[in-house]
């Protein structure tokens, strides 16, 4: 049994965990839930040795320890962790990549004896996995097994799972609850972080919920509704957008015809303003080429004999909230400030006769910080010290501010709480009702049902009007796996 008690953590100024105390049981699911900042991520790291406390005691099976690092946790005391973001080498074999992670020590490896370990902790899972296999050719939800199976062979005493759904698919998670459901059966303890509140009913026995820093509710998941975790987790009642369509479409702002390139074939489509047009799929179905396309205005298709066209309409700003908000969309070493400013630091007020004005972009970046919540930090906080969720905070608030005629939004939500989701899907349907065209490229289905006026569904690279919203949610769900018909 592993025991947190009283840990407080702060940050400067910033109190991130405030007396919490925590109980982990062997073979039991624990939820860890609470808004983005809330602590939960900080809490799991004091776990795994990656920070110490500033006050506070681990126990484990009664006696207070030390854990001092990620090594000390993993090889003492059997705590291992699968973090939000992979920790693969894609270059590396699954096998060199759990030889790598448990740092196996000097002198000649016993590779056969690795590869039994390594098919022993799969078996476990009831998990087909092959040794030889590199990394970067395998799929996300494969990769994400050989991240549980890697943890399992550094710790397997302790499981701590930091939003291990987050880029899955929905088939991808209906495999990996029940294997989590199996590896606390078999006597690990668990700890599972998400705002999946539907997954988090599904596979944990208790929940602890974080607000601000503190606990505010433990007990059994099986006695709260989804309604009630989530009001305990922000403080009030949370509900997404009311499903009001569109009453009418304004100027076109985007059209995409015939367009085929390498995973994609003879797409067609067309956003207006005033309107939210749903692109459904499992990801790797030409979501990232549809994207390419559009942001490059069909620069990108200049192979000959074929048609294709992907246009904006005028000369409008685009908004662009992309998949990967660390790679694709901020720097992470640099301030919350000159984030927000990365696209206008050139124009008026931020710059003025070839003078940038400091003062303005502190002003700017006090503004959005409080109209969008960003919380963890000052202007000057390195963007890098956020919370996932505050880093995409931090990349909507740049986005959707400018006004945008066009906005393409591919997953907007991943990593945030159910307010914050609630917030950014209610501000694309403000900016919708202000004249702008969304695009919007969602694998969460409930979340893209609540907001989108038209869903195209993408499969193997062929884009099938869904017929929403006349068509039913199961109709699109089987589109989204390649039935024909309904």
């Amino acid at each position: 049994m592993i025991r947190l008690s009283d840990i407080t953590r702060s940050y400067g100024s910033v109190v991130a965990l405030d007396g919490v105390t925590l109980q982990a049981h062997a073979g039991t699911v624990l939820g860890v839930l609470g808004e983005n900042g809330a602590g939960k991520s900080t809490l799991m790291r004091i776990l795994f040795g990656l920070e110490q406390p500033d006050r506070g005691t681990i126990f484990i099976d009664g006696t207070p320890v030390k854990l001092r690092s990620p090594r000390v946790a993993m090889r003492r005391f059997g705590v291992g962790m699968v973090h939000q973001h992979f920790t693969l080498v894609p270059t590396l074999t699954v096998l060199d990549t759990c030889i790598l992670a448990a740092g196996s020590g000097y002198g000649a490896l016993d590779r056969s004896a690795w590869r039994a370990r390594l098919l022993a902790a799969a078996e476990r899972l009831q998990w087909a996995v092959d040794p030889a296999a590199v990394i970067g050719d395998l799929s996300i939800g494969q990769q994400q097994r050989i991240e549980i199976i890697k943890a399992l062979l550094t710790g397997g005493r302790v499981l701590i799972l930091d939003e291990p759904t987050a880029v899955l698919t929905p088939h991808e998670v209906d495999e990996l609850l029940p294997a989590l459901r199996r590896l606390a059966d078999s006597g690990t303890a668990v700890l599972f972080i998400s705002h999946k509140l539907h997954e988090v009913q599904r596979v944990c026995d208790e929940v602890i919920i974080l607000r601000c820093g503190r606990v505010v509710h433990t007990g059994r998941c099986a006695e709260l509704s989804r309604e009630r975790m989530a009001e305990l987790m922000v403080g009030a009642a949370v509900a997404l957008p009311a499903p009001l369509r569109a009453a009418a479409t304004g100027p076109l702002r985007l059209t995409v015809r015939a367009l085929t390139v390498a995973g994609l074939r003879q797409v067609t489509c067309a956003v207006h303003g005033g309107e939210i047009v749903g692109i459904a799929g499992v990801d790797g179905n030409g979501q990232a080429e549809l994207v390419h396309a559009v942001l490059t205005n069909g620069e990108a298709v200049d192979t000959p004999g074929i048609a294709a066209a992907a246009r904006l309409t005028g000369d409008q700003r685009v908004g662009l909230i992309p998949d990967d908000r660390q790679q694709q969309a901020l720097f992470m070493p640099l301030s919350i400030e000159r984030n927000l400013v990365l696209k206008d630091h050139r124009r008026p007020p931020f710059s003025v006769h070839g003078w940038l004005n400091f003062p303005a972009w502190r002003r700017h970046a006090l503004t959005l910080i409080e109209h969008f919540a960003i919380r963890g930090g000052s202007p000057a906080t390195a963007v890098a010290a956020l919370s996932g969720g505050n880093q995409q905070k931090v990349v909507i608030a740049r986005e959707l501010h400018r006004a945008p005629a066009l906005i393409v939004a591919i997953n907007p939500t991943r990593g945030l709480d159910v307010a914050a989701s609630a917030e950014v899907l209610h501000r694309l349907v403000d900016a919708r009702d202000r004249g702008a065209g969304v695009l919007l490229l969602h694998h969460d289905l409930d979340e893209l049902l609540a907001v989108a006026d038209r869903v195209l569904v993408l499969f193997d690279g062929v884009l099938t009007d869904s017929g929403w919203p006349q068509a039913t949610r199961e109709h699109i769900g089987r589109l989204m796996l390649g039935a024909a018909h309904a």
